[in-house]
């Protein structure tokens, strides 16, 4: 099965709000990774959001988190 240009970019911006629902902070930690271990925004998260905003979907936040 091949995948369109407009699938792949669709399944593109679905793994990248995966990886920032994944790796946002928690309640009583807002400025940490839980994935990471690391300061937040992560390496992980800086590149999700690069690619969102690289296609014009840029300010994305979790469910959750709205």
């Amino acid at each position: 099965m091949t995948l369109s240009v407009e699938q792949v970019r669709n399944r593109l911006i679905l793994d990248a709000r995966v990886i920032i629902t994944d790796h946002w902070p928690r309640p009583g930690r807002p400025d940490w990774c839980p994935i990471c271990h690391w300061a937040w925004p992560c390496e992980a998260t800086r590149v999700a959001y690069a690619y969102l905003t690289m296609v014009g979907r840029g300010r994305w936040i979790p469910p959750h988190m709205r």
